[in-house]
């Protein structure tokens, strides 16, 4: 349904190198990143409001550089909704179905029904600025809806809600791709959405796509330090791997040694990585013999609403979370444990 193919544009200090996305009839396709990686340049790119430099963009398998935005038949809904402040909430969800060539009461009607589908009849008469968060998210979606598009761009529509309306508008958006069998392309920092909405992911950074996949593999298995940074993965040490055994690799890191099955040879420098979850504190070693022990004490401990995060400094310092409330007091010394297979290793230090 949608595709980009070498896609390259430059805007200022700005620029897109290469992308290549393709998203399936159907799917719920979301592109994450860092902020100012291009996410949203490329959201415009489908919807036809900037040309590329290089490449095709695709839309239901033709090239839609021939097409202006009004053409392409797709809905856009960015985070601040960019609806119209002077209009009401009827005469928003109208204005695209007029220029479409509606006659005016057709469009009106419509709109009234659409806006009630949304359980927002009751605000056909109010302006922008007088509606909640959640008024306005569900007003922008009927809206983007209204011309009936088979594709629906989302730029972060959930960033402003607070928690409770926010997992409803989750759950609309959700129903509404079910329903209509929408083409959704979401743009979004949150995991909770992903896991949510999406098919796949696929993570945008520097302005080119590093990773694709269902988001659980993306986040369990970053395939770059690029992504495993954005993933949030809490423990990175550049280290020297010092030998390597049947892909058995010790990494020198500092002055501890770390235990990784990588494939990288002696003597490269290379960046390891350790999820704070993968990591078990106790205080004597373990019985398993194959398991990296890095001796330290308990330096730090914020306790979050189900899990606590512990800083624990030794050779390095190492963060680690548990479940529930620390057992171990500030002070405490520790053994921090984790297995070779837990430790991903990339190039460059």
């Amino acid at each position: 349904m949608i595709g980009l193919e070498g896609i390259s544009l430059h805007l200022g200090r700005f620029s897109l190198r290469d992308v290549n996305l393709h998203v399936r009839e159907g799917e719920c396709y979301c592109l994450m990143g860092p902020s100012g990686s291009g996410k949203t340049v490329l959201l415009e790119l489908v919807a036809g409001f900037h040309p590329p430099a290089a490449g095709t963009v695709r839309i239901r398998g033709r090239d839609a550089s021939p097409f202006p935005p009004e053409r392409r038949h797709v809905g856009l809904v960015y985070q601040d909704y960019s609806l119209f402040p002077h209009m009401t909430a009827l005469a928003n969800v109208a204005f695209g179905l007029r220029v479409s060539g509606a006659p005016a009461a057709e469009a009106l009607r419509m709109a009234g029904d659409l806006l009630s589908s949304f359980d927002i009849g009751h605000l056909c008469n109010r302006f922008p600025g007088t509606m909640s968060g959640g008024e306005r998210q569900r007003c922008a979606l009927a809206r983007a809806l209204a011309v009936s598009p088979d594709i629906l761009l989302l730029d972060e529509p959930f960033s402003a809600l607070d928690p409770a309306i926010r997992t409803e508008c989750i759950g609309i958006i959700r129903d509404l791709a079910e329903d209509r069998a929408l083409t959704v392309l979401l743009v979004s920092h949150s995991r909770e959405e992903a896991f949510a909405l999406a098919d796949r992911a696929g993570l945008l950074i520097d302005g080119h796509i590093v990773q694709e996949g269902p988001p659980p593999e993306i986040f369990s298995h970053p395939a770059t330090l690029e992504a495993a940074r954005y993933g949030g993965v809490e423990n990175i040490f550049c280290g020297t791997v010092e030998e390597n055994t049947n892909g058995s690799a010790v990494i020198q890191v500092g002055p501890v040694k770390i235990v990784s099955r990588s494939g990288s040879p002696p003597g490269r420098r290379v960046s390891c990585c350790i999820k704070a979850q993968d990591i078990m504190l106790g205080l004597k070693p373990p019985i398993d013999p194959g398991m990296n022990v890095l001796p330290g004490f308990v330096s730090r401990i914020f306790q979050c609403e189900d899990f606590s995060m512990v800083s624990v400094e030794g050779g390095v310092c190492l963060t680690v979370r548990v479940p529930g409330s620390p057992v171990f007091p500030v002070g405490t010394r520790v053994n921090a444990i984790f297995p070779p297979e837990d430790v991903l290793v990339y190039e460059g230090g």
